[in-house]
């Protein structure tokens, strides 16, 4: 495990966690796709987009060099309102493009909903994995959640060129990728008897690099 102390150089999910969160939404329920309407990488793109947009407002903090007391784009309030207000863009723009020409078109369903509600609210949870503080209930309270123990590296403010960057970013992939292929394949309901003996390997692998992951950075 990897505390907190530890984590002062760690203090972000990597842009490949948060994207790699997004497609996987995208892959575990996906609609009819012989539907016309069907958003197929429109929703894949837009998933991506929610599942990162919270660090957006690095934007401000580096080119109109704006503070923050609080990063209030990392609250579920902003998050809930992004995947809400995608939602329902979504549902007007589709509304105007297909019912015209598709009298018996639907709106998208409360699985797109949820799929887009999630993925705002997935950044949250990498984040507060890494360690970090989130006032995850702005604007009712102020005060700001984080894990005593993190869970994942992390990628740290160390530039391209770093060493500690890429082992960070290496470690953060080894770890997260298994969890999102479980996730995958429950979403899925694939016979997960069928490749039993590989998520033991995998299993067996991702826990032995968990700990060589925290001996590393402790050390």
């Amino acid at each position: 495990m990897l505390t907190t102390a530890v984590l002062s150089g760690l203090t972000m999910s990597s842009l490949l966690a948060h994207v790699a969160a997004g497609l996987t939404l995208y892959f575990c329920k996906r609609d009819d796709q012989a539907n016309p309407a069907y958003p197929g990488m429109a929703l894949a793109g837009l998933l991506v987009l929610l599942a990162i947009l919270p660090d957006f407002d690095y934007f401000a903090i580096w080119f109109l060099h704006l503070r923050f007391e609080q990063r209030y784009t990392h609250s579920l309030t902003f998050c809930l309102l992004a995947g809400g207000i995608t939602y329902y863009l979504m549902y007007r723009l589709y509304r105007l493009l297909y019912r015209p020409l598709q009298p018996a078109w639907t709106k998208p369903g409360f699985t797109t909903l949820l799929q887009l509600l999630l993925a705002a609210c997935s950044h949250l949870l990498l984040d507060i994995l890494v360690g970090r503080s989130l006032p995850l209930l702005w604007p009712f309270l102020t005060t700001e959640f984080f894990l005593p123990v993190a869970m994942l590296p992390g990628a740290a403010h160390t530039g391209l060129a770093s060493f500690t960057f890429w082992r960070n970013l290496l470690l953060e992939s080894c770890l997260l990728l298994p969890v999102l292929l479980g996730i995958l394949l429950l979403a899925r309901r694939l016979p997960m008897r069928i490749y039993l003996p590989e998520i033991l390997l995998v299993l067996s692998m991702w826990s032995g690099l968990l700990v060589v992951s925290g001996a590393l950075t402790a050390s």
